[in-house]
């Protein structure tokens, strides 16, 4: 018996349903209705939180409520404009006042960043942008700022700094240091602008170039430089590789000819699938791109399987002739719609642990790599070595995570092999068979990747005469990339497997600014001073703090940051102050900057921590029930506090095996601070470790004639300086 909404069957008309009809059309007439979904994107034919309501008892007559269906007369009784009048006015205002509590509500958690679905949107190219910054697409909250420009956060973060910035460089309180005083308002400002996303944060970038010069810290042509270099190469290779995954849809049909040979996959195996594509999608993709690749195809799977329980509880409800079918309908909707929650989640989880592993998964990692100090020392392969076992041993932590709370006590009995058959037949359907260009961009792939891997080994036959390296990661990630365009396409007779307006439409062009940014904020410290300052302060507490307490502190610091505000903009700000504080405190640059860079990764709280979490919140409006902040709250929480108490550990252990970061500062750390440090055979003891030579970093604020040891004692640089005094 359907039993229409009290709003719907206040309408003009009203149809009349029969139960026959019921039965052939709808399962059931209770829980969300998901007959039938779009090409594009799986979504229901009921909008997200729609749902029927839950059946009216009729009375005598009519006297069971507007709409109500009489059952013995098998006619349906509806309300006149007389009934609708004498309806209590005092549950209408009620109504409204608890509807218009629930917006202010709403609004007010958007206001203070605690993103919901539905302020994201879910077409894939705006989705790229707001991956990054999803304050400026929350089109829903109050922005009561600037004209209707800004939210809260927004205007909070505008004043904070700009008041910040006016304070540092009007009242200069590093005595003696004035142009590091500024280059401090100026990282203070670009922190905030950042942090609370006052404006775009590809347009944040810019502000060095437009500050730096006039405040008289570096030139406009050094400063420039910083915004493009190998590491930006390096970006645009992997992303048009990633941009020609997408287009053939390669990884889709992987994944479903893998489920496909399980028959019936459980719930637990259907978890550790996508969270294992995930995680091996993400060591070669960038994880905006897992995220856009995976989240639709779970969202048309977990729509089609809860199509399917519902449909099985309904014919179970006939047979037994059991009145209440709606209750068994609802609960295998919830049941489902966990476990899709727990899917997404595994996604995003998954990709972001991937994206560890590889110098090309996330943004914060390509930070680390365009650091000047270390960027000679950090390819593709090593840091593979270093990070993949620390995401091989997070990805099993989180997957047991998510299966305690999605899985262990999950009613669902799996998804069937028909619905897998069915999914794969619409997949074909959209993309064909297997061609051609699928085969060529795997192959491509693949390529790539063992470039990298092979990278260190092939730098040592491309060198000139003198044996400096003529190639590096820039060249491994862009010339196969190159043959993308060179190679025709079987599937577009006259185009190559990758168009321009393909990369044009897909390409993070942005994301370019946004690591110039960073590069530039460290060249700002370096020319103006401040980086001496910095290590002068930070070298007390990493004298004396030992390596494994040094490295967790900083990763439970920037763990804490980038889940409050978001990874990329903790990473562009701390990634340059850590880098200038350990070449003032004379101490590897590495042993302070690798935590850092891994807890990064780590961020699972909040859906605004990182791009995959809110790619995945955006898509999952296409859901009978969207994902929520609880969800990731209840998931994060606990795979956040684990990973802090393990991850330090591996850290220490990975980067005294690969990087040496227990050692003390390098030489090739020396030789790229330039004029800043030389390397001076003093023998001693340094951080335990007994040397016949040692860093000496150059004090440019005492004339440059004097530099300084590990053990903070000054010595005169003019005999370690080639051509004498500096």
């Amino acid at each position: 018996m359907v039993v229409t909404p009290v709003a719907a069957a206040c309408a003009e008309d009203v149809d009349v349903v029969s139960d026959l009809d019921v039965a052939e059309e709808r399962p059931t007439n209770a829980g969300p209705v998901l007959l039938g979904r779009t090409e594009e994107g799986g979504k229901p034919a009921v909008g997200k939180g729609e749902e029927l309501a839950s059946p009216v008892k009729p009375l005598d007559g009519c006297s069971g409520g507007c709409g109500a269906v009489n059952s013995t007369a098998s006619s349906t009784c509806l309300c006149s404009e007389d009934s609708q009048e004498s309806s209590e006015p005092g549950l209408s205002r009620a109504g409204t006042f608890l509807s218009r509590a629930g917006t202010s509500l709403q609004r007010a958690g958007s206001n203070i960043q605690l993103q919901r679905a539905s302020t994201l949107p879910t077409e894939d190219r705006e989705l790229r942008h707001a991956a990054t910054m999803p304050v400026m697409f929350d089109v829903e909250s109050d922005r009561f700022c600037c004209c209707g420009l800004w939210k809260v956060q927004q205007f909070i973060g505008c004043l904070l700094g700009v008041g910040l910035a006016l304070f540092f460089i009007i009242s200069e309180p590093l005595d003696g240091f004035p142009a590091a005083s500024r280059m401090l308002g100026v990282t203070a400002l670009i922190s905030c602008f950042w942090i609370f996303e006052v404006i775009p944060v590809y347009m944040t970038a810019l502000l060095p170039i437009a500050l730096l010069p006039f405040l008289n810290i570096s030139t406009s042509e050094f400063v420039a430089q910083s915004y493009w270099n190998w590491i930006s190469l390096l970006v645009v290779g992997t992303y048009l590789m990633d941009i020609a995954l997408e287009e053939v849809k390669l990884p889709r049909r992987v994944v479903l000819q893998v489920l496909r040979k399980f028959g019936t996959v459980r719930p637990g195996l259907l978890l550790a699938s996508f969270m294992v594509l995930a995680w091996a999608l993400a060591l070669f993709c960038n994880t905006i791109a897992v995220a856009l690749l995976l989240s639709p195809f779970v969202i048309n799977l977990m729509n089609a399987a809860q199509e399917q329980a519902l449909n099985i509880a309904a014919t179970e409800s006939l047979e037994s002739g059991d009145q209440n079918d709606n209750l068994a309908s609802e609960q295998a909707s919830r049941e489902v719609e966990r476990l899709a929650h727990g899917l997404l989640l595994g996604v995003t989880f998954g990709g972001a642990i991937g994206g560890l592993a590889t110098l090309t998964g996330n943004i914060g990692n390509y930070f680390l790599a365009g650091e000047s100090l270390v960027s000679s020392h950090i390819t593709w392969a090593n840091w593979f070595f270093f990070a993949a076992p620390i995401s091989f041993i997070c990805v099993f932590l989180a997957y047991g995570i998510l299966w305690l709370r999605y899985v262990r006590s999950c009613r669902v009995n799996g998804v069937d092999k028909e619905v897998l058959e069915e999914e794969f037949a619409h997949f074909e359907a959209i993309a064909g068979p297997i061609s051609r260009d699928e085969i060529i961009v795997g192959c491509l792939q693949l390529l790539q990747v063992a470039l990298f891997m092979c990278g260190p080994l092939l730098r040592k036959v491309f060198t000139t005469k003198y044996g400096e390296n003529l190639v590096n990661d820039a060249t491994w990630a862009c010339a196969p990339a190159l043959m993308l365009f060179l190679i025709p396409s079987s599937r577009r007779p006259g185009q190559a497997l990758l168009t321009w307006p393909s990369v044009h439409q897909n390409f993070d062009f942005g994301l370019l600014l946004l690591i110039g940014g960073s590069l530039a904020i460290s060249q700002g410290f370096s020319d103006s001073g401040l980086s001496v300052l910095l290590g002068n302060s930070a070298a007390n507490i990493v004298k004396h703090l030992p390596p494994f307490v040094l490295e967790l502190v900083i990763m439970i610091i920037v763990s804490l940051a980038a889940q409050i505000f978001s990874c990329i903009g903790v990473a562009a700000a701390v990634l340059p102050v850590l880098e200038s504080a350990a070449l003032s405190a004379v101490v590897n640059p590495l042993s302070l900057m690798l935590p850092a860079t891994v807890a990064t990764s780590f961020v699972f709280i909040l859906p605004t921590a990182s791009p995959c979490n809110i790619i995945v919140l955006a898509k999952s409006q296409e859901l009978s029930q969207s994902l929520r902040l609880r969800d990731f709250i209840k998931s994060g929480v606990p795979l956040s506090v684990i990973t802090m108490v393990i991850a330090p550990a591996l850290v220490c252990l990975m980067g005294m095996l690969v990087f040496e970061t227990g050692s003390p500062f390098p030489p090739w750390a020396c030789e790229a601070a330039g004029a800043g440090c030389v390397w001076a055979p003093i023998p001693g003891i340094v951080q335990g470790h007994h040397v016949s030579s040692q860093a000496c970093v150059v004090q440019l604020n005492l004339g440059g004639n004097v530099c300084q040891l590990w053990n903070r004692t000054m010595v005169d640089a003019t005999p370690f300086v080639p051509g004498g005094p500096l």
